[in-house]
Protein backbone atom coordinates (compact mmCIF):
# COMPACT_ATOMS: atom_id res chain seq x y z
CA UNK A 1 0.00 0.00 0.00
CA UNK A 2 1.14 3.33 -0.85
CA UNK A 3 1.01 5.94 1.58
CA UNK A 4 0.89 9.93 0.06
CA UNK A 5 1.69 13.09 1.41
CA UNK A 6 -1.55 15.60 1.15
CA UNK A 7 -2.54 18.62 2.58
CA UNK A 8 -4.05 18.95 6.13
CA UNK A 9 -7.60 19.95 5.40
CA UNK A 10 -7.72 17.04 2.55
CA UNK A 11 -6.61 14.63 5.58
CA UNK A 12 -8.82 15.37 7.98
CA UNK A 13 -11.50 15.18 5.15
CA UNK A 14 -10.42 12.21 4.23
CA UNK A 15 -10.92 10.84 7.44
CA UNK A 16 -13.56 11.85 7.86
CA UNK A 17 -15.36 10.46 5.17
CA UNK A 18 -13.88 6.69 6.29
CA UNK A 19 -15.39 7.31 9.63
CA UNK A 20 -18.76 8.19 7.63
CA UNK A 21 -18.49 5.41 5.44
CA UNK A 22 -17.71 2.90 8.29
CA UNK A 23 -20.43 3.94 10.00
CA UNK A 24 -23.07 3.14 7.85
CA UNK A 25 -22.54 -0.23 8.34
CA UNK A 26 -20.93 -0.23 11.99
CA UNK A 27 -20.99 1.22 15.89
CA UNK A 28 -18.40 4.32 15.83
CA UNK A 29 -17.39 2.26 19.35
CA UNK A 30 -15.50 -0.92 17.04
CA UNK A 31 -14.32 1.37 14.46
CA UNK A 32 -10.21 1.38 14.81
CA UNK A 33 -7.88 3.96 14.02
CA UNK A 34 -6.15 1.78 12.15
CA UNK A 35 -9.03 0.98 10.12
CA UNK A 36 -9.76 4.50 8.99
CA UNK A 37 -6.01 5.19 8.56
CA UNK A 38 -5.87 2.25 6.07
CA UNK A 39 -9.34 3.51 4.37
CA UNK A 40 -8.01 6.92 4.14
CA UNK A 41 -4.35 6.20 3.00
CA UNK A 42 -2.33 7.55 6.06
CA UNK A 43 -0.47 6.82 8.66
CA UNK A 44 -1.79 6.48 12.18
CA UNK A 45 0.54 9.42 13.27
CA UNK A 46 -1.07 11.41 10.45
CA UNK A 47 -4.18 10.71 12.31
CA UNK A 48 -2.99 11.38 16.00
CA UNK A 49 -1.27 14.31 14.44
CA UNK A 50 -5.21 15.99 13.30
CA UNK A 51 -7.10 14.18 16.50
CA UNK A 52 -6.76 12.54 19.22
CA UNK A 53 -8.90 9.80 18.52
CA UNK A 54 -11.79 8.95 17.22
CA UNK A 55 -14.19 11.01 18.98
CA UNK A 56 -12.37 13.96 18.10
CA UNK A 57 -12.73 13.09 14.82
CA UNK A 58 -16.22 12.77 15.41
CA UNK A 59 -16.45 16.13 17.11
CA UNK A 60 -14.49 17.63 14.18
CA UNK A 61 -17.21 16.63 11.59
CA UNK A 62 -20.19 17.66 13.14
CA UNK A 63 -18.11 21.53 13.65
CA UNK A 64 -17.46 21.41 9.99
CA UNK A 65 -20.66 20.09 8.57
CA UNK A 66 -23.24 21.77 10.90
CA UNK A 67 -22.11 24.32 13.39
CA UNK A 68 -19.88 26.35 10.91
CA UNK A 69 -22.72 25.97 8.26
CA UNK A 70 -25.09 27.52 11.08
CA UNK A 71 -23.34 30.70 12.12
CA UNK A 72 -24.31 32.49 9.10
CA UNK A 73 -27.97 31.55 9.14
CA UNK A 74 -28.10 32.76 12.85
CA UNK A 75 -27.82 35.85 11.97
CA UNK A 76 -29.48 36.67 8.70
CA UNK A 77 -32.09 34.47 9.18
CA UNK A 78 -34.89 33.19 11.91
CA UNK A 79 -34.49 30.60 13.98
CA UNK A 80 -36.24 27.90 12.30
CA UNK A 81 -34.40 28.41 9.19
CA UNK A 82 -31.18 27.34 11.13
CA UNK A 83 -33.37 24.58 13.05
CA UNK A 84 -34.27 23.50 9.65
CA UNK A 85 -30.95 22.95 8.29
CA UNK A 86 -29.87 20.66 11.68
CA UNK A 87 -33.11 17.98 11.46
CA UNK A 88 -32.01 17.85 7.29
CA UNK A 89 -28.48 17.57 8.01
CA UNK A 90 -29.52 14.96 10.35
CA UNK A 91 -32.13 13.10 8.04
CA UNK A 92 -29.70 13.49 5.12
CA UNK A 93 -27.20 11.87 7.39
CA UNK A 94 -29.43 9.51 9.75
CA UNK A 95 -26.98 6.10 9.91
CA UNK A 96 -23.71 8.78 11.03
CA UNK A 97 -26.33 10.56 13.52
CA UNK A 98 -28.01 7.57 14.73
CA UNK A 99 -24.68 5.44 15.28
CA UNK A 100 -23.50 8.72 16.97
CA UNK A 101 -26.29 8.74 18.84
CA UNK A 102 -26.17 4.94 19.94
CA UNK A 103 -22.71 5.12 20.66
CA UNK A 104 -20.84 6.37 24.17
CA UNK A 105 -20.37 9.72 22.00
CA UNK A 106 -23.74 10.85 22.19
CA UNK A 107 -21.86 13.60 24.19
CA UNK A 108 -20.74 14.64 21.34
CA UNK A 109 -24.13 14.96 19.86
CA UNK A 110 -25.91 16.32 22.19
CA UNK A 111 -23.84 19.02 22.79
CA UNK A 112 -23.23 19.83 19.18
CA UNK A 113 -27.43 20.06 19.05
CA UNK A 114 -26.92 22.27 22.56
CA UNK A 115 -24.44 24.25 21.00
CA UNK A 116 -27.13 24.90 17.91
CA UNK A 117 -29.95 25.26 19.72
CA UNK A 118 -28.73 27.52 22.44
CA UNK A 119 -27.16 29.89 19.37
CA UNK A 120 -30.86 29.91 17.60
CA UNK A 121 -32.67 30.92 21.22
CA UNK A 122 -30.36 33.43 22.74
CA UNK A 123 -31.08 35.27 18.76
CA UNK A 124 -34.51 34.69 19.86
CA UNK A 125 -33.92 36.64 23.03
CA UNK A 126 -31.96 39.16 22.05
CA UNK A 127 -34.94 40.28 19.18
CA UNK A 128 -37.66 40.17 21.45
CA UNK A 129 -35.94 42.31 23.91
CA UNK A 130 -31.93 43.15 23.65
CA UNK A 131 -31.50 44.80 26.88
CA UNK A 132 -32.67 41.86 28.54
CA UNK A 133 -30.21 40.80 31.45
CA UNK A 134 -27.45 38.08 30.75
CA UNK A 135 -28.43 35.89 33.77
CA UNK A 136 -32.31 36.30 32.18
CA UNK A 137 -30.63 35.60 29.05
CA UNK A 138 -28.80 32.47 29.77
CA UNK A 139 -31.47 30.92 31.74
CA UNK A 140 -33.61 31.40 28.75
CA UNK A 141 -31.30 29.95 26.56
CA UNK A 142 -30.48 26.91 28.86
CA UNK A 143 -34.34 26.08 29.51
CA UNK A 144 -35.09 26.53 25.65
CA UNK A 145 -31.97 25.36 23.97
CA UNK A 146 -32.11 21.64 26.11
CA UNK A 147 -35.81 21.31 25.01
CA UNK A 148 -35.19 21.90 21.31
CA UNK A 149 -32.57 18.68 22.01
CA UNK A 150 -34.35 16.76 23.89
CA UNK A 151 -36.93 17.00 20.67
CA UNK A 152 -34.08 15.88 18.87
CA UNK A 153 -33.26 13.52 20.65
CA UNK A 154 -36.58 11.89 20.90
CA UNK A 155 -37.03 12.19 17.17
CA UNK A 156 -33.11 10.03 17.22
CA UNK A 157 -34.81 7.53 19.73
CA UNK A 158 -37.77 6.75 17.43
CA UNK A 159 -35.41 6.72 14.44
CA UNK A 160 -36.66 9.97 12.70
CA UNK A 161 -40.40 8.71 11.92
CA UNK A 162 -41.65 12.13 12.81
CA UNK A 163 -41.59 14.80 9.80
CA UNK A 164 -39.16 17.38 10.33
CA UNK A 165 -41.93 19.65 9.80
CA UNK A 166 -43.46 18.85 13.07
CA UNK A 167 -40.87 19.47 14.78
CA UNK A 168 -40.10 22.61 13.41
CA UNK A 169 -44.32 23.22 14.57
CA UNK A 170 -43.72 21.86 18.12
CA UNK A 171 -40.67 23.95 18.62
CA UNK A 172 -42.36 27.36 17.37
CA UNK A 173 -45.90 26.68 19.44
CA UNK A 174 -43.22 26.58 22.36
CA UNK A 175 -41.01 29.45 21.62
CA UNK A 176 -43.22 32.04 19.81
CA UNK A 177 -44.58 34.09 22.60
CA UNK A 178 -42.65 32.32 25.58
CA UNK A 179 -39.57 33.94 25.31
CA UNK A 180 -41.26 37.55 25.55
CA UNK A 181 -43.35 36.03 28.29
CA UNK A 182 -40.26 34.89 30.57
CA UNK A 183 -38.71 38.04 30.04
CA UNK A 184 -42.30 40.00 31.12
CA UNK A 185 -42.49 37.71 33.69
CA UNK A 186 -38.81 38.43 35.08
CA UNK A 187 -39.34 42.29 34.83
CA UNK A 188 -42.66 41.83 37.50
CA UNK A 189 -40.54 40.13 39.81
Amino acid sequence: MRWCVIAKDDTQWRLAEALKKDMETMPVDRITIGLLTQQAKVTRNTFYYHFTDIYDLLEWIYEQEVVTQLSGYLKVDRWQTAYRMILDYIAANQQFCLQTFRSVGRDLLENFLYSAASSMVRGVVEDVDPQAPAVLEQSIVNFYGWALVMQVVQWLRNDLQEAPADLIRRAEIMLDGSVANAIKNSQAQ
